[in-house]
Order: C-alpha cells, then sequence, then structure tokens
C-alpha cells in the first residue's frame, strides 16, 4: 500500500526530536517539524488515537507530538510503514516524555491506556532498554489482552501498581500473583473477573485512563 506524508495528528504538529542536543532540538525537547510517512491504515488509527487523548487529557489538545519517527527502511511494521514511535506529548502547561516513565508513571500509563484502545502492539519502557525512550505503537496485533504476551502484562501489572494502587511484583509474567491482583481489580472496578473478552479488556484500559489523567494533575 502506497504510503503518505503527514505533519499534524489531531490538529497537532508532530516534531521529529532525535537530532544532536547540542543543536538545541534533542530528545526530550519540542524537536523540529517534519513529515513521517505511514499507510492511510496508520494515520487513520493514529489520528483517532490523539483525538482520544486529547479528548481525555486534563490538560487538552497538546502543542507539539514528538517522534522518532513512523516508516523506516527495515523488517517488521515500521518497514511496512504501519509503526510509530512516540517520544512525547507537550502541552501549555504539562509534558510528558517517554523516558521520564518512572518520574510521571501516572500521565505515561494514562496515555499508553488510550493508545492499547487503537493499537494491539505496544512496545513501553518496561518492555526492553530498546524502548525505555518511546512508546512503540503498530497495527500487527489485534486490540486485545493475551497472557502470553509480555508487553500486555507488564503494563498490567503497572497500571495495577501505579493507577490502582494494588501490590504486586512488575515482571511481565502472568501468574498466580497477577492473576489474584487483577481478579480482585476488576471486581472492584466493576468489570468482572477476566480479561478474556475484548470488552473487558476495552473497560479496564478506559478505567485506567481516567484514573491515571486524574491522578497526574492532581
Amino acid at each position: 500500500m502506497a504510503l503518505q506524508s503527514f505533519t499534524h495528528l489531531a490538529n497537532t504538529p508532530i516534531h521529529y526530536d532525535r537530532y544532536d542536543p547540542g543543536s538545541g532540538f534533542g530528545y526530550g525537547t519540542r524537536g523540529k517539524p517534519f513529515k513521517p510517512r505511514a499507510t492511510p491504515e496508520m494515520i487513520n488509527t493514529l489520528e483517532a488515537c490523539f483525538n482520544d487523548i486529547f479528548t481525555q487529557s486534563p490538560f487538552g489538545t497538546a502543542e507539539i507530538i514528538t517522534s522518532a519517527g513512523a516508516f523506516v527502511e527495515k523488517p517488521g511494521y515500521h518497514g511496512l510503514g504501519q509503526a510509530f514511535d512516540l517520544d512525547g506529548i507537550f502541552w501549555n502547561t504539562e509534558q510528558f516524555v517517554a523516558l521520564n516513565y518512572l518520574k510521571q508513571p501516572h500521565l505515561y500509563l494514562a496515555i499508553e491506556s488510550i493508545a492499547r484502545q487503537h493499537f494491539g502492539t505496544v512496545l513501553n519502557y518496561n518492555y526492553n532498554a530498546a524502548h525505555q525512550d518511546h512508546l512503540h505503537l503498530d497495527i500487527g496485533s489485534s486490540v486485545g489482552f493475551q497472557k502470553m504476551s509480555k508487553s500486555r502484562v507488564e503494563y498490567l501489572q503497572s497500571s495495577l501498581f501505579f493507577v490502582h494502587g494494588y501490590q504486586l511484583g512488575i515482571d511481565g509474567v502472568w501468574g498466580p500473583e497477577t492473576e489474584k491482583v487483577a481478579k480482585a481489580a476488576l471486581t472492584e472496578l466493576g468489570i468482572g473477573s477476566t480479561l478474556a473478552k475484548r470488552e473487558s479488556w476495552i473497560a479496564f484500559l478506559q478505567a485506567t485512563a481516567s484514573n491515571g489523567f486524574n491522578l497526574a494533575s492532581t
């Protein structure tokens, strides 16, 4: 499928922030405008995702989205134009930088929760060292919870710990502890007792986004 260039998502400019830090436009800054390329399906999914983020965020529509890019000539979904790396979001009064996960877990997880409602594959800070400085989003898998998915289980454990206040380890492994805590949290949230159904997973993502944004704004 042909790739298309885009400069905005949800009416917000996209900037590239992987220049030499000595230039003043390096990682963690607002960067410079650029035109990533992706398939129309990917662009439409990104558009819907960021519309949801800005609609639900207490900070409103952002001023800048920073990214390491979309289409890249390499194997995988970047090479298909079906992936996007989110480095940061800059509002007038707040900013999200992916590498600051441990400093702002509530905001990070709120944003990730909305991203997971649109993208089946989301690789985050805990996934591996290569993804600590960005959220990788791609449409290579369907939205839904999978017990054998390291990235999904890590997200679930992190959300239960940081956003919902439960004590458990964060290791990406679905075991008895995680199952017990998840069941208790789902029951408390009125979702049920399992994430096997897509609608239950979406409900958990929505609750985590709402609670995460509330905690991030207090």
